[in-house]
């Protein structure tokens, strides 16, 4: 009885393990090349005179004003927008999808019946950044699309940024490098299943850190953008909707000069000259 007791503790041990090795196998990033040219949909139409833009998200989007820098760079250009913002603190696209919450209430209302150019929906980072994002991310986003297409509107979502120091997952450190690997993925799949727009803002910031680290691209918890991460960002959905380099733009918010001229010239690499970023340094 012992040795078969010992057997059938081997034999479970040995399942265990295998299942160990097969999650492991299955949590290993494949980490993206940030400065390889990516596979851009461009908006049908690209935003004309006075396009009607909604902004919809938690603290990634009002911090620092995103909605408000992108209207501002803009108009700096001569093209007037309406833009509006939906957001709060740590919410998900899941909230903003759900019509028995005082949010997701706020949405039905704000997006059915009127025309809107464009919706910019930006998803929570645990969301966006889990290995499980069909569960939750994917699906609500098919909720909030639909309902944009039904009022005639393009939805486009903002992919924002990992950590800076990256996170701990179970027993695992993931670099920040790793999760918005995972993010960048996640925010392709469902952008393509959709045939919608992506404004790959954490690209942007990745780009930006190689090319430019002396700009400190976050704020000092690490997770939320600084000024002049909110301003690449910014930058990076006017290059997206209006299909324009944000170059040269005189309006340049708390920031030095030579500063915002080189995140308006990472948001224009990216999106519409991407052949010319320059080389990974790894």
């Amino acid at each position: 009885m012992k040795k078969n007791g010992m057997v059938f503790i081997l034999f479970w041990a040995a399942l265990l393990l295998g299942a160990c090795a097969s999650k492991e196998a299955k949590d290993e990033v494949s980490q993206m090349d940030f400065q390889a040219e990516m596979e851009l949909r461009a908006p049908d139409p690209a935003a004309g005179e006075r396009p009607k833009i909604l902004f919809v998200g938690n603290s990634h989007t009002f911090y620092n004003d995103l909605a408000g820098t992108f209207a501002r760079i803009a108009d700096d250009f001569g093209q007037r927008s309406d833009v509006y913002e939906l957001s709060r603190g740590q919410y998900s696209l899941k909230q903003f999808a759900d019509p028995e919450n005082e949010m997701g209430m706020l949405f039905d209302s704000t997006v059915s019946g009127k025309k809107w150019d464009f919706v910019i929906l930006q998803e929570s980072s645990g969301n966006a950044m889990s290995s499980s994002a069909e569960e939750n991310m994917f699906s609500d986003s098919r909720i909030l699309d639909e309902k944009v297409k039904s009022a005639g509107g393009q939805t486009a979502f903002l992919m924002t940024w990992a950590p800076k120091d990256g996170m701990k997952n179970g027993l695992k450190k993931q670099s920040r490098e790793e999760l918005q690997s995972i993010m960048a993925n996640n925010y392709i799949a469902i952008s393509n299943e959709l045939n919608d727009l992506l404004i790959p803002a954490g690209v942007a910031f990745m780009r930006c850190v190689q090319e430019y680290p002396e700009i400190e691209l976050w704020n000092q918890d690490g997770k939320h953008p600084s000024p002049a991460g909110s301003y690449l960002a910014a930058c990076t959905v006017y290059a997206v909707v209006y299909q324009k380099s944000p170059e040269h733009c005189g309006y340049t918010g708390q920031l030095e000069r030579e500063e915002a001229e080189k995140l308006q010239k990472v948001a224009a690499e990216l999106i519409l000259n991407p052949g010319t970023a320059a080389p990974s340094s790894s």
